[in-house]
């Protein structure tokens, strides 16, 4: 059976949700896709690189950022960039602003996932002194439920709106999302977002808006040589993800979707060449014939 395999993120994010999608709402227009659990960052870049039997992996542009100085360029290109995906900060009620984590405990997600590196930016950037933890998201919410005042204060999750862990949360929890301003000192791979009531209504007011920042997930692939049959099993994958792209758009996938324009650009990175030709082609086909509809959507810019 022709497969290709894709490593994901940590239960929870959207990542996996992503990779989920893909390997049941595609049919079988392309090969199997299997994927693989994994904390996402700088260990997805590894995996992609070096770990046997890994065509894909979802990243997000602070990894690649990071991963430019490695010169992993030659060696990784992207199929089509995706979604935004935000940084969330959840907090004990005894924590209203991101500035009284100074000196307190918080909790960054796995080591060397894209939550610790994003979360790492942004808290140095402000200046804010922390002890750092390295739990999974919903034993920090927990150990945060129960309250101890020199336990975990707050804990960051990057992962796109709205994240199944925190949509069931309901006030008597104790616990709320803390603003995070968005800095232009931050780097160009920071947008402002924002996160409302209809994304968390148990923790979130009907008059009241969150302020956070986003970057964007990312699909890349190992770049494999042509005439090689792992290529051709990449690129009959991509032929697949754009001619069956409605079907990931619509109602029941994750919302996310519906961001996605796979006309975006990644600078200073290189596209699949299959993914480009597929690309090319619906670029020439007419209007009316509908060939524009997987290239609709906006969210990830």
């Amino acid at each position: 059976m022709r497969t290709v395999t894709l490593v994901s993120g940590e239960p929870g994010s959207t990542a996996l949700d992503t990779a989920y999608d893909l390997t049941t709402d595609l049919g079988s227009e392309g090969p199997r896709v299997q994927a693989v659990l994994g904390p996402g960052g700088e260990r997805a870049i590894t995996d992609v690189l070096r770990t046997r039997g890994i065509d894909m992996g979802i990243l997000t542009t602070a990894d690649l950022k990071r991963a430019e100085a490695e010169d992993v360029g030659r060696q990784v290109v992207y199929i089509a960039k995706l979604h935004n995906v935000e940084l969330h900060a959840l907090a004990r009620r005894d924590i209203a602003h991101l500035t009284d984590l100074d000196g307190r405990m918080v909790n960054l997600g796995e080591a060397g996932s894209s939550t610790q590196e994003v979360a790492r930016r942004v808290l140095q950037h402000l200046g804010i002194r922390y002890t750092e933890a390295n739990l999974g998201q919903a034993e920090a919410a927990a150990r945060m439920r129960g309250g101890e005042p020199e336990g975990v204060a707050a804990s960051f999750f990057l992962t796109g709106k709205p994240a199944a862990l925190y949509a069931g949360l309901p006030p008597a929890e104790g616990l709320h999302f803390l603003s995070v301003p968005y800095e232009p000192g931050l780097g160009d791979i920071f947008y402002p977002a924002s996160l409302a009531k209809a994304d968390y209504p148990g923790l979130i007011g009907p008059e009241e808006s969150v302020d956070t920042v986003a970057v964007s997930s990312v699909l890349v692939a190992f770049d494999w040589p042509e005439r090689t049959d792992r290529y051709r099993q990449l690129a009959a994958f991509t032929a697949a993800l754009f001619s069956g792209f409605d079907r990931l758009r619509a109602p029941g996938r994750h919302p996310k979707w519906r961001e996605v324009n796979l006309a975006a650009t990644l600078p200073e990175w290189r596209r699949f060449k299959p993914a480009q030709q597929a690309l090319d082609g619906r670029a020439r086909q007419p209007a009316a014939s509908g060939g524009g509809t997987a290239m609709a959507g906006g969210g990830a810019r």
